[in-house]
C-alpha cells in the first residue's frame, strides 16, 4: 500500500514506544505499509505504528486515545499484557540529513523505511529498559545476602525455592533477549540500504543499545552465578545435616548396644 507518509504525519511529529506485553504475534497483521519487517501499519485516523514481536508498539503521530484503542484492538495477539508499561518518547522532524540533534531525531525524508528504523530502535530500547529494572531488583536482593554470608556464614538467609526462581527468571530474560529482542541484530531492511544502515547505527549508538545489552548480560551472569552458588551452599548444608544425623544415629545405636551388653 503506497501512501504519502509526510502528508500524513507532517514535518514534525512525536514517536512513542510502549512495551505492552511479553510478546506480540505479528503474523497476519494486515494491511501493511511495507512487506519487510518490522510490521508497519496505519493507525486511524492519521497515524502510523510499528509493531514488534518483542512486545512493543511504536506510534508515530498518534493521539493518546487512538493509541490506547489500537493497543486494545491487538487483543489476543498480545501475550501476557503488562500492568506497568515501559515507554519512551522522541520528536522526529524533517531536516537536511538523517541524524540526531539535542531536541529531535532528524530525517531527510519522511519514509516508511525510516519510520521502521526508528521504530526498531525505540522498541529495543523499551524492552531493554524493562529487563534492566527486573535485573536491578534481583541485583539489589543479592547484596544483603552476600553481606549476611560474610558476617553470619552459619545462618544462610535464603530458601531453595527462591533461588531456583531467581535462576529461572535470569534464564528467561536471557532467552527473551536472544530470541525476541535480537538487540545486536540489524533488521533485514538495512541490507540493501547503506544510508539507512548508517542511520540505524547512529540511533543504536545514541540509545546505547549494545552497551546496555552487554551490561545487562553481565548482570544476568552475576545474578545467575550468585543464585547457583547460594543454592549449592544450601544443598551442601542440608547434606551435612543429614550426615550429622546419620553419625548421631550410629553413635546412639553403639551406645545402646554397649548398654545392653553391660546390663
Amino acid at each position: 500500500m503506497a501512501i504519502d507518509v509526510q502528508a500524513r504525519l507532517g514535518t514534525r511529529f512525536e514517536a512513542r514506544a510502549i512495551l505492552v506485553g511479553e510478546r506480540i504475534d505479528v503474523r497476519g497483521i494486515e494491511p501493511r505499509l511495507a512487506p519487510q519487517l518490522p510490521v508497519i501499519v496505519d493507525v486511524a485516523p492519521a497515524g502510523i505504528a510499528v509493531v514488534v514481536r518483542a512486545g512493543a508498539v511504536v506510534m508515530f503521530g498518534v493521539e493518546a486515545i487512538d493509541a490506547e484503542r489500537f493497543i486494545t484492538d491487538l487483543g489476543v495477539r498480545v501475550h501476557t499484557r503488562f500492568d506497568k508499561q515501559e515507554s519512551e518518547r522522541a520528536i522526529v522532524r524533517l531536516a537536511e540529513a538523517d541524524g540526531i540533534e539535542p531536541d529531535a531525531l532528524t530525517i531527510r525524508q519522511v519514509t516508511v523505511e525510516r519510520l521502521q528504523v526508528i521504530g526498531e530502535i525505540l522498541a529495543k530500547s523499551v524492552v531493554l529498559a524493562r529487563h534492566e529494572s527486573e535485573i536491578a531488583a534481583a541485583f539489589q536482593a543479592i547484596e544483603p545476602m552476600a553481606l549476611r554470608m560474610k558476617t553470619s556464614p552459619s545462618r544462610l538467609p535464603w530458601k531453595q525455592p527462591d533461588l531456583v526462581r531467581t535462576i529461572g527468571e535470569t534464564m528467561l530474560v536471557e532467552q527473551k533477549l536472544v530470541d525476541r529482542v535480537e538487540v545486536l541484530e540489524k533488521p533485514d531492511l538495512l541490507w540493501d540500504e547503506p544510508d539507512l544502515d548508517r542511520f540505524y547505527k547512529r540511533l543504536s549508538d545514541e540509545y546505547e543499545l549494545r552497551e546496555r545489552y552487554l551490561v545487562l548480560d553481565t548482570k544476568l551472569g552475576v545474578v545467575s552465578r550468585a543464585a547457583q552458588k547460594m543454592l549449592e551452599l544450601g544443598q551442601a548444608r542440608r547434606a551435612l545435616r543429614v550426615e550429622y544425623s546419620i553419625v548421631a544415629l550410629i553413635v546412639f545405636e553403639i551406645l545402646l548396644a554397649i548398654y545392653e551388653l553391660v546390663h
